[in-house]
């Protein structure tokens, strides 16, 4: 996990770099690449501290994917904590432990995404 940004008010000493355009294009896009604003990047790889790579684009989509998921999830262990069990909840649990189980196959690359569990998926 990347180290919080400072606050603005910690970083009071500037430093100026004199660059060419396209060393300066070049590290606007890394930082873009790195997903990190141009000062952050720089001081980052100055001090030799660690860049986080960005998860790739479909790990993204995915991600928000299964928020639904999440949110479906989070609900009925609150419920369960609570001492209630909603009506209806056993279907959807079943549905939940296939959907974990098709995604570790999928970040082990067994499986890739498919249009029937995006509709699995949206049924909640």
């Amino acid at each position: 996990m990347p180290r919080p940004l400072k606050a603005s008010r910690e970083l009071r000493q500037r430093f100026d770099l004199y660059l060419d355009e396209s060393e300066v294009d070049q590290i606007r896009a890394n930082a873009t690449a790195a997903r990190l604003p141009m000062s952050t990047f720089v001081r980052r790889v100055a001090l030799r501290q660690h860049i986080e790579p960005p998860p790739p684009a479909g790990n993204i989509e995915r991600w928000r994917d299964l928020a639904p998921l999440a949110s479906n999830l989070n609900q009925i262990a609150r419920a369960c904590n609570a001492g209630l069990l909603p009506d209806g909840v056993f279907p959807v649990v079943i549905e939940l432990t296939e959907q974990v189980r098709l995604l570790r196959l999928e970040l082990l690359d067994v499986a890739q995404p498919t249009s029937s569990r995006r509709r699995a998926r949206n049924a909640f």
